[in-house]
């Protein structure tokens, strides 16, 4: 039996963020990740660091997301030195475009609001009029319909199948155990220690760590947790390689390190199904022409469908079991956003039980209020 101080389960990137925190503490992590064609997150989503907009009714939550946004450049950079890969992480700022004067107002609300949320009325987004827009953003004309956007300087976005190669490469690096195509069959507590059982074989530690997705359900139940997590489908389309275009992210479309066009993306409650279907596909495109027109030209070469992890509200859940000392939950949907405070406060929190300010916010307790 392999044993460990801590158990990550889950490979995805927020598995990955928590393991490579805590192994650069010098403790001794096992990664377990069941790999294969499993609906991943990590390995179909679009690739944003986004603080807009997110935290409307929970402001710890709005302050967790900038704080980990202000993080990104330092651990990009000390992913790079420690992977020898870049994740093309670019913080320009970001857009929500709004179609027409209704989504403008409906949008302003929604920034109005959090900014009398936040610590001083401090909230860093504005609301731009069409034309300052179009002054931003001098290579594409804006189409028609287009009335103004949100705008944060603070947005940015990356290379998600880049990151997720960074951290599994710098996990090797700090000497972490990683065990994939492992699927979890169960977990047990007893004499302060934890027995897992997976397909391949049996592993021990003192600490785990449950960060696989919608897969944490089943398992969290085994150490005396319970709460919900749903699947939603989001489609994404990609467009052939152009010249560079764009420079900031918009949160539906944005062009890529290597001069694609991502377009995106659905909320669709289908339960599991990855797949994309051709109605969607052409929503998806119709708004993306009705921002920027001129991108007719250009060809669609992929589409899929992946799978968000989500609690009722959207927001994270990081706990401890009460019965079962030791085994913690940790998920979002915003793993790339989240990734430098999962690596740094959160990994502390469950080597140390440094509990940083705030936490309650994200303990599964707010669901059954």
């Amino acid at each position: 039996m392999e044993s460990s101080d801590i158990l990550v389960i889950g490979g995805g990137i927020i598995g990955a963020s928590v393991a490579y925190g805590v192994a650069k503490q010098g403790v001794d992590v096992t990664l377990l990740d069941q790999g294969g064609s499993t609906p991943s997150a990590s390995r179909g989503n679009f690739g944003l660091t986004w603080v807009q907009g997110k935290g409307l009714g929970m402001p710890r939550y709005a302050e967790w997301t900038l704080d980990s946004v202000q993080a990104w450049p330092e651990f990009s950079e000390d992913l790079r030195e420690n992977s020898g890969i870049s994740v093309d992480f670019k913080q320009p700022g970001g857009f929500e475009a709004c179609l027409g004067e209704e989504e403008w107002c409906r949008r302003k609300a929604v920034v109005d609001q959090m900014r009398q949320e936040s610590v001083n009325g401090n909230y860093d987004c504005e609301m731009l009029d069409r034309h300052t827009m179009q002054e931003m953003i001098p290579k594409l004309r804006l189409g028609k319909t287009v009335y103004g956007a949100s705008y944060s300087p603070h947005d940015g976005h990356l290379n998600p199948l880049a990151l997720l190669s960074a951290l599994t490469a710098a996990l090797k690096k700090f000497g972490i155990k990683h065990y994939p195509e492992n699927q979890v069959e169960s977990v047990s507590f007893r004499n302060d220690s934890f027995e897992i059982r997976t397909t391949k074989q049996r592993f021990s530690a003192k600490k785990i760590v449950l960060a696989c997705g919608l897969g944490i359900k089943a398992l969290a139940r085994q150490v005396g947790m319970e709460f919900p997590i749903r699947p939603q489908r989001g489609q994404i389309l990609v467009t052939e390689r152009t010249l560079p275009l764009l420079e900031q992210p918009f949160v539906t479309i944005r062009q890529t390190h290597e001069g694609s066009f991502m377009i995106g993306a659905s909320h669709e409650e289908v339960n599991m199904d990855t797949g994309t279907t051709l109605e969607v596909m052409r929503d998806l495109a119709s708004r993306a022409l009705q921002l920027f027109p001129e991108l007719y030209k250009l060809q669609l070469v992929r589409c899929w469908g992946a799978l968000r992890i989500l609690t009722p509200d959207n927001r994270p859940v990081y706990v401890e079991s009460e019965s079962c000392p030791g085994a913690f939950v940790v998920t979002s949907h915003s793993g790339i956003t989240l990734a430098p405070l999962h690596a740094g406060r959160l990994s502390k929190w469950i080597v140390d039980g440094i509990t940083p300010e705030g936490f309650e916010n994200f303990h599964p307790g707010r669901f059954d209020a």
